[in-house]
């Protein structure tokens, strides 16, 4: 690692034993904060600002270590949390450190690759303790229709918390076997990962559902977590269903409550006339009996 140090700062440290004819001016740091302080897990940055630094390089290290962070933009240390801001002809050459660490805590030095040892300027990083956030119980559940038509759409969608972080993946099961994405069988599975939540969730479709597609769904997680849920495929394929998909009951014919119904003009007369035809017969049958 310091021969390739030694080969980035070579051209730095020559240029500035030779000769030269144009005197330039030497970099300056520019005012900026020597202390800094951060909550853990956030993002660290330490500023460091430079005016004429020409074609040298600026070093970040860690006082505690003689080993370089960063060398221009280039990082030399196996930590993908470190980088360096800056901005093509930029003064900025700020150091962050991603979700920083307490041991982040520390002096930093912030160097111009030159044999003036003053070119240098050091900054404090105060790492304090994060706010831990609170632990829940681990939980499963399982969301969706529990009746769907033949030929319709089974959408179910698992969501599980973990105790300190999301579990790391969701299998689907029907009747034990387990399920995968199947295009031949219009199988469907999403997934989506919330760290913030602490949640992984699963969406399982199926789509033209038919009978072999009822029973029970089980959603597990990679660390046990079950949940079951039972699915019915109802035929809707009988007499009384129409064809726009209308149930409808079926008609019976029912008589006229009695009294209910009304007399016609010429059964009024009829009904006028039957006491004259009864007093008519009376009057023959007691003439018979006299004769």
């Amino acid at each position: 690692q310091a021969t390739i140090v030694n080969v980035l700062l070579g051209s730095s440290l020559v240029g500035d034993s030779e000769p030269s004819e144009e005197v330039r001016p030497q970099p300056r740091f520019l005012d900026t904060p020597r202390n800094f302080t951060y909550r853990e897990g956030q993002l660290a940055r330490l500023e460091c600002s430079l005016e004429n630094l020409g074609t040298k390089k600026v070093i970040w290290r860690k006082a505690s270590d003689p080993n370089p962070m960063t060398i221009g933009r280039r990082t030399f240390v196996d930590d993908t949390r470190v980088m360096v801001e800056h901005l093509p002809l930029g003064r900025d050459w700020h150091l962050l450190i991603k979700q920083v660490r307490l041991d982040d805590d520390g002096q930093y030095e912030c160097q111009v690759a030159s044999t003036d040892k003053d070119l240098r300027r050091y900054v404090n990083l105060i790492v304090t303790p994060g706010e831990k956030p609170p632990i829940s119980k681990p939980e499963i559940h399982i969301e969706g229709a529990t009746y769907v038509e033949k030929n319709s759409v089974i959408r179910l969608n698992c969501s599980a918390t973990g105790k300190e972080h999301s579990p790391d993946d969701i299998d689907w099961f029907l009747n034990g076997q387990k399920l995968v994405t199947d295009s031949a069988d219009q199988v469907w599975i999403e997934k989506r990962v919330s760290l913030m939540d602490r949640t992984i969730s699963s969406v399982l479709t199926i789509e033209n559902a038919n009978m072999k597609n009822a029973g029970i769904y089980v959603c597990r997680t990679s660390d046990l977590q079950i949940a079951s849920a039972r699915v019915d495929v109802l035929n809707a394929d009988t007499n009384n269903v129409k064809r726009d998909g209308v149930t409808h009951s079926p008609h019976y014919d029912v008589p006229p409550r009695s009294g209910s119904s009304k007399l016609s003009p010429n059964d009024k007369v009829l009904t006028s006339l039957l006491p004259l035809f009864a007093v008519f017969f009376l009057r023959l049958s007691l003439n018979d009996l006299h004769q």
